[in-house]
């Protein structure tokens, strides 16, 4: 587009305002000139709807008068008659003034009585109502002219209908009567009766008698008057002003006037047209002027810039603007172009400088692949002696042309676009990485340097994301890349994971460089035991993961058996210590639904929770049954954090006798939880769920709080007992335990030796010293600690010996088969046995019979706790239950009273 037609542009964009203010105006006017129309139509209306409610105000005192004549009230139709022609004489708009019995014979008239008008409706009307009214539309039996008759029943004395008067006015005469005011050019006046049928239509008079128009009905039915614009019968716009028979007291007829728009406006559209001439014209000559001023002022200046530019763009890199009418734009841009030519001739010059001060090989190539500049690194980079200059590349490098780098170059070339290649220089033997910039030219500008360093620090970095440091097997993030891709290509048979068995307990006694070396040997053996059958990497901590490919499921679960059976077939020797190590694993078998690797390890994490809860050294096949215990288990969870948001849970307690005395000295509080939908259940359905949640520190400060509460309660009824608690693993771990049990005991009344705290061997194997310290201050408050469950787990005598255990609680398990089982009967007496030497209580759990009793009794044993004794109760029924119980040395409760599940 040249400047000429921007020019003519920028003044044809200045005319649109300007128009769309001319349109407006038009709009305005427009506007204005119907609203004055619409005014003019509706005092027209208003003035004619005036003029009938007079006409029907006059007839209602004309038909009043002649009801109190004595020939009326008398039925004299001679002396009637001669009244009522006088009237007709006097009031020649009436067609007819007669008088109708109560049958419609008319027995009194203006004109000619004998008529009978009982079938016409305004006569029907006036029976009905027995009010003055107003009909519509008819036509004369007697004259044959329109008429609108007006009627008014009259009674006797008695109130007895005596007749009807009724007054029939002249259409054709009312008309007249209208049409002598002037109405406006193109206006229609129009009048409907109240049964919608025309009474007047000034000035044509076409439509009298005819039904209301569709388009007339909503003004009909109207409240208020109003105007509006419509399209008439003819097709015609017209505006509307009207009044409805609502809008007129007592005068039940539509008023409407209506004036054709475009008559109406004739004149705002005739100032119009000459309006836009008139800017038409002034447009024209704003454009010649423009077009004269640019040639004159723009486009000269304008033609020497042009010239001065091609000049420089073909290589007079001296071509200069030069002044152009000085203080004006053009010579501020002619200043401005001479002042930019310099600054590229001056950048050119640094460019080629630093080209050769720059520490990359540069080198430019011509579109035919000539070389036409090199650097002086470019130079000493290609070790050649003869002058390249002006020398194809490809006689330079002839070998490259089918490598990476001569590929990469010629699609640079072709597609004109940025490529980089990086690639090894075998005569050197380092790796140097090539940019390709398309030229100007045609051409290619090339960047070359040198990478090795950062090539092998790549591969460094590589390495060291996909490696695992410690052990140099694949870590994580390169065990899921090797078995995604692997199930992409369908060649994944199985994936195993593998979990060393306690072996923090190697990191807490010989600490964490001792577990490295473990985990260093743990690496080997499974490389030497799967060798080049599968993939082996470590996942992270004591976790391993083996990938196996293209083989049969049977073959995978024989992999996996010689995977445990070779870490388990020599014992690990740790910083001078020997180690039976043993490992769970999870299997699990790729089907034919080929899942992602995430799923897979998500499905072997599954199987291995399950060979964990087996009891380790072992490993279990993933089936659909470990996502549904899962899935379970998830929904327990949450279960158990609403119940103990809810407050679902209860103590129940179960009584602690000493076996020589037979006395009671104690309960235990074992928590129960009213689950809504499953009823009461015990700690074996969720105990370990709640343990595990961020609940547990607060529900087992609650039941301390609870346990406590009850005791205080035997205590102040003289029941001495102990009360036993069995603590969370998390509760140790916030360090103001002893803290919180001070504050409860305060609250309660209650001697610190009235509670017992019962921790077990899976809480004492963690040995941190913060856990320490606070069975320590416990221990110091006078607060009685309990070992639960001695011998079931892995606890040590060292731990045993460090912690301030004032009792030991022999398991159930152990205790179930006595007196019979030899085997229950060693351990038990060599617990027994070490009781008596540290010095502790012992205290035997799930006790049901005599015999058990006994045996315990005569060993040694001091207190017990079983169904033998006493069900698990809550509170009060506990209470009441042992409140007057003593037991005997040969006497128990019977089972019918005590017996119940735990």
């Amino acid at each position: 587009m040249t400047v000429m037609q921007r020019l003519a542009l920028i003044v044809l964009f200045a005319a649109i305002p300007i128009g769309i203010l001319q349109a407006l105006s038009v709009q305005r006017q427009e506007r204005v000139q119907q609203e004055a129309v619409a005014r003019v139509a509706k005092a027209i209306a208003y003035r004619a709807g005036a003029e009938q409610r007079r006409i029907v105000e006059g007839a209602r005192q004309l038909l009043a008068g002649i009801a109190q004549l004595p020939a009326v009230q008398d039925g004299d139709p001679q002396a009637c008659n001669l009244i009522l022609r006088r009237l007709g004489s006097q009031f020649p708009m009436y067609t007819a003034i007669g008088v109708a019995s109560p049958k419609g014979h008319v027995w009194c008239s203006s004109t000619r009585a004998g008529t009978d008008v009982s079938d016409r409706a305004y006569f029907k009307q006036a029976l009905a109502t027995r009010q003055f009214g107003t009909g519509g539309y008819i036509v004369g039996r007697v004259l044959g002219v329109p008429t609108l008759n007006f009627t008014l029943p009259f009674e006797d004395e008695s109130g007895e209908l005596t007749g009807v008067l009724i007054a029939g006015l002249d259409l054709d005469r009312l008309a007249d009567d209208l049409g002598k005011a002037r109405l406006p050019v193109g206006s229609n006046l129009m009048i409907y009766g109240p049964d919608r049928r025309q009474l007047v239509d000034l000035p044509y008079g076409t439509r009298v008698g005819k039904q209301l128009p569709p388009v007339l009905e909503q003004a009909f039915r109207s409240k208020e008057p109003g105007s509006v614009e419509i399209g008439w019968v003819d097709g015609r716009q017209r505006i509307l002003a009207y009044y409805p028979p609502s809008a007129i007291a007592e005068v039940p007829f539509l008023v409407a006037v209506s004036v054709d728009r475009e008559d109406a406006l004739a004149q705002v559209g005739s100032d119009a047209r000459r309006a836009w001439v008139v800017l038409g014209l002034v447009l024209a000559a704003a454009l010649l002027g423009a077009w004269w001023f640019a040639a004159r002022y723009v486009r000269r200046p304008l033609k020497q810039l042009a010239l001065t530019v091609r000049a420089w763009r073909a290589g007079d890199g001296a071509a200069r603007v030069g002044h152009l009418e000085a203080g004006s734009e053009f010579d501020d841009l002619a200043r401005a172009f001479d002042a930019l030519a310099d600054s590229v001739v001056e950048r050119q010059e640094r460019l080629q400088s630093a080209l050769e001060n720059t520490t990359d090989s540069v080198a430019i190539v011509a579109p035919d692949w000539t070389v036409t500049f090199l650097n002086g690194n470019a130079i000493n980079q290609m070790h050649r002696d003869s002058d390249l200059i002006g020398r194809s590349i490809w006689e330079i490098y002839p070998d490259s042309i089918d490598q990476p780098v001569g590929r990469g170059l010629i699609s640079a070339m072709t597609e004109r676009r940025r490529v980089v290649v990086t690639f090894e220089n075998e005569e050197m033997g380092e790796y140097f990485e090539t940019n390709a910039y398309p030229a100007d030219d045609g051409g290619l500008i090339l960047f070359s340097r040198n990478v090795t360093e950062e090539r092998r620090a790549q591969q460094k970095l590589q390495r060291l994301a996909l490696c695992d440091p410690l052990t140099d097997l694949a870590n994580r993030s390169h065990a899921t890349e090797i078995g995604s891709q692997a199930a992409a290509d369908g060649a994944l048979s199985a994936l195993l994971i593998l979990d060393l068995d306690h072996f923090k307990h190697v990191n807490d006694t010989l600490g964490h460089p001792a577990g490295d070396d473990m985990l260093r040997e743990v690496a080997r053996r499974l490389l030497a035991s799967v060798q080049d059958r599968a993939f082996v990497a470590r996942l992270g901590g004591d976790e391993f993961v083996v990938i196996m490919r293209e083989m049969t499921p049977a073959s995978c679960i024989e992999l996996a058996r010689e995977i445990l059976e070779a870490l388990e077939r020599d014992v690990f020797s740790v910083r001078d210590r020997a180690y039976d190590v043993t490992a769970s694993a999870g299997l699990v078998l790729v089907d034919q639904s080929r899942p992602g690797i995430e799923e897979l390890m998500a499905n072997a994490d599954l199987a291995l929770y399950r060979a964990k809860a087996e009891g380790g050294a072992t490993y279990c096949t993933y089936t659909s049954a470990d996502r549904d215990a899962y899935r379970a288990r998830r929904q327990l969870e949450d279960e158990v954090a609403l119940g103990a948001v809810n407050g679902e849970f209860e103590l129940f307690y179960q009584p602690q006798v000493n076996l020589k005395t037979g006395t009671l000295v104690g309960a235990e509080a074992l928590l129960r939880w009213h689950h809504s939908s499953r009823g009461l259940l015990l700690p074996g359905d969720f105990m370990d769920v709640l343990g595990a949640s961020r609940h547990a520190v607060t529900a087992g400060t609650w039941v301390i709080e609870e346990a406590c509460r009850q005791a205080s309660v035997w205590w102040r009824s003289g029941m001495r007992l102990r009360v036993s608690v069995n603590l969370f693993a998390q509760q140790l771990s916030t360090g103001n335990l002893p803290q919180i049990i001070q504050t409860i005991l305060r609250r309660h009344s209650l001697p610190a030796h009235a509670l017992e705290l019962e921790v077990t061997e899976n809480i004492t194997l963690t040995a941190r010293p913060d856990v320490k310290r606070t069975l320590l201050t416990l221990h110091m408050l006078g607060v009685r600690l309990a070992f639960d469950d001695f011998g079931t787990g892995f606890a040590s005598l060292t731990t045993l010996k460090d912690l301030p255990v004032n009792r030991l609680k022999i398991d159930r398990s152990f205790v179930t088969h006595l007196p019979e089982d030899e085997e229950d009967k060693a351990i038990v007496e060599a617990v027994l046995a070490l009781a008596r030497t540290l010095r502790l209580e012992v205290v035997a759990e799930g006790v049901e019979t005599d015999e058990q009793a006994e045996y315990l009794r005569s060993r040694g044993c001091s207190e017990a706790q079983g169904f033998l004794y006493g069900r698990p109760m809550a509170g009060p029924e506990f209470t009441a239950t042992m409140c007057n119980i003593e037991f005997a040395d040969e006497a128990s409760i019977p089972l019918t009273q005590g017996a119940g599940t735990l």
